[in-house]
């Protein structure tokens, strides 16, 4: 142990403070394909300029202190007890020690870059103490501010002045210089455009901060409101061909990598080679599937677009279309709506599920043979007006099967009443729906709690959690989390980051056969089977406009086949009327089905045409009774499909 003190102490005589004058360049980073060779995007162009300390007003200076440390200008930089402590846990083989300091931050993204390597952390330790020794407490908050990165490419306050609020930062307020000190811990995971929730919460806690410091008053801080930012004027140094769209996978890729506390300064400043999952014949498909069908669809307000597309047994992220503006809202991952009947298959697989409990009594337990009423239109307990079923189609009795493939609302909402709204909620969690927003707010519940209602699609999700769940449903019911980043190298081609699949068991297999199975009907009964009969597990959804009985507010396609599960989602900014230019309602299967249709098509021409399965595992025994339904229609697409959802009338 004292050989192990000494050995720290020679090294830290032995340790020089390089000069902060002399920093080395940036250079620039490259997003690839997932074949690590075709260039998608860029990042990494610097933008700085340095100022004098005294230019940066001192309530912009405390809003930073307020947001990394608070203690900068009484505390030694890094406590030499934290450099024992590091040593003594690299003897045992335990995990590296380190803070968080001012002064660490700086030396670690000026001088180490912040591997952490022991040899590598141990120099950090070394410089910072020695920097916070010769320099005066002023000089290294000078150079901090001008080097630390803010996100957007600016790197120092001067430059985050200019490209957040378009000012210089001595005419930064306080409010405007919280949101700069806001965005310091993940550029990314706090950018006021892409994380509004996120961003506003942090802000909230440095001006918290401040109070806590004495900068600032109780009063001051309820007075305070969120100050106007800058919409980004691009989301990297794109390639050429890459400018609209590749803005969205960059702002993902940074999200990744940085809750997986990948550093974002270095994203941007050591020309890293980050190789994504996105395979570009997938993409490629994608973007020519959403700009075919909407390209004679000129409205205004337009119509909105996503699409996503994930490999079920992996997760990778294989197309992603989040909308064409690449510096605006990415519909893929921001835009919260009511999936309608897409939701369905989620509810289906909860009752399959309870019906394998040894708990769950004989005569609760289903299959996809189980006869409901599906009348319309029905009432249930609890709400004031009765759920209705799509061009008030009447199914009675009605098998899951045939309720499923006409998306017969008031069986699903029955269903989700008899398993429990909250244990749908609970499944849509497993299979891969987020249990909270940005914002940290709960999903799939209102008021604290979950209704029937989400057995026909009344909670919102996102294009990316729809493409998610589905894809654990065809993986099996195993679920492998979405992602976009499979590895990053350095210039030298070493790994310094790879993604690790955390696979977890979602559904019991039989489960997923099943739900598989009864959602294999509907693409071909809603006009979007696949070229050559090539074998489809899918399902539409409509959301109704509010205001409206007769004007759907959103449209969903959402289905998979053992390669591919993708997400279609068509809407407005804001909830509206969504009509064809030829005046006709949209619907699931209209132009989302369309534009799933054309995507899966070309992705998978040329590719092994695998079977889904074609045998019923839970309950099978289980035989429906002679029906007496109404004719089973062909619907024209789209003025009259039979995936509308009308939630509730």
């Amino acid at each position: 142990m004292l050989l192990g003190f000494g050995l720290v102490g020679l090294l830290y005589a032995r340790t020089s403070v390089p000069n902060p004058e002399a920093l080395p360049a940036n250079q620039i980073a490259t997003v690839y394909y997932s074949d690590g060779k075709t260039s998608l995007a860029r990042i990494g162009s610097q933008n700085r300029s340095d100022v004098p300390l005294t230019q940066v007003p001192v309530h912009v200076r405390d809003a930073v202190l307020a947001a990394e440390n608070r203690s900068f200008y009484t505390d030694p930089g890094i406590s030499p007890k934290g450099i024992a402590r590091a040593a003594w846990n690299n003897v045992r083989g335990g995990e590296l020690q380190g803070g968080s300091t001012i002064t660490q931050q700086y030396v670690k993204n000026a001088f180490t870059s912040g591997d952490r390597t022991f040899s590598r952390k141990f120099k950090e330790l070394f410089v910072t103490v020695k920097l916070d020794r010769q320099y005066s407490k002023d000089q290294i908050l000078e150079w901090y501010l001008n080097t630390i990165y803010f996100g957007r490419g600016a790197y120092g306050i001067q430059a985050a002045a200019g490209v957040y609020f378009g000012k210089s930062v001595d005419k930064l307020t306080t409010s405007e210089g919280a949101v700069l000190a806001s965005s310091i811990r993940s550029p990314a995971l706090y950018d006021p455009e892409t994380h509004p929730e996120a961003a506003q919460d942090r802000w909230r806690f440095v001006l918290n901060g401040m109070v806590t410091m004495g900068k600032l008053t109780d009063p001051d801080v309820a007075r305070a409101k969120y100050p106007k930012v800058r919409p980004k004027s691009s989301a990297a140094n794109l390639d050429a061909s890459s400018k609209t769209w590749a803005g969205h996978v960059v702002d993902r890729v940074k999200d990744e990598l940085g809750n997986a506390g990948f550093d974002e300064a270095r994203l941007n400043a050591e020309g890293l080679r980050v190789v994504t999952t996105l395979n570009s014949q997938a993409q490629r498909a994608a973007v020519s599937a959403v700009d075919e069908t909407f390209a004679d669809q000129k409205q205004n307000p337009p119509l909105r677009q996503a699409l996503v597309a994930v490999e079920p047994r992996t997760g990778k992220v294989l197309a992603y279309y989040g909308g064409a503006n690449g510096t605006g809202t990415d519909y893929a991952w921001q835009a919260w709506r009511q999936p309608g009947s897409s939701f369905k298959p989620i509810v289906l697989a909860t009752a399959l599920q309870r019906t394998l409990s040894a708990e769950t009594p004989d005569e609760e337990k289903i299959s996809v043979y189980k006869t409901y009423d599906g009348s319309s239109p029905r009432t249930f307990p609890g709400l004031a007006k009765p759920v209705r079923n799509s061009d008030g189609a009447q199914c009675n009795p009605c098998t899951v099967l045939e309720a499923t493939k006409r998306s017969i609302n008031t069986v699903f909402y029955q269903m989700a009443l008899d398993v429990g709204p909250a244990n749908v909620a609970a499944t849509a969690h497993a299979l891969g729906v987020p249990e909270k927003r940005q914002n940290g707010t709960p999903t799939l519940q209102q008021g604290g709690g979950t209704a029937g209602g989400i057995g026909i699609g009344q909670y919102e999700v996102r294009p990316i959690d729809q493409a998610t769940a589905f894809g654990t449903i065809a993986a099996g019911g195993e679920l492998h989390p979405t992602h976009f980043v499979d590895k990053v190298l350095d210039r030298d081609g070493n790994v310094v980051y790879e993604h690790e699949d955390s696979a977890k068991r979602a559904i019991d297999p039989k489960v997923a056969n099943d739900v598989t199975y009864a959602m294999k009907p509907v693409a071909e009964y809603s006009h979007d089977a696949l070229d050559g009969g090539r074998e489809s597990a899918a399902k539409t959804g409509t959301q109704q406009y509010p205001a409206e009985i007769n004007e759907n507010q959103d449209a969903w396609m959402v289905g998979f086949t053992p390669q591919v599960s993708a997400a279609v989602w068509v809407g407005k900014d804001k909830p509206a009327p969504l009509r064809t230019n030829s005046g006709k309602r949209v619907y699931g299967s209209g132009l989302p089905g369309i534009t799933w249709q054309r995507f899966m098509d070309r992705f998978l021409a040329g590719r092994d045409e695998l079977k889904l399965t074609d045998t019923i595992q839970v309950n099978p025994q289980l035989r429906p009774q002679p029906t007496r339904t109404e004719p089973s229609r062909t619907p024209e697409r789209p003025s009259q499909p039979p995936a509308a959802n009308v939630t509730i009338s």
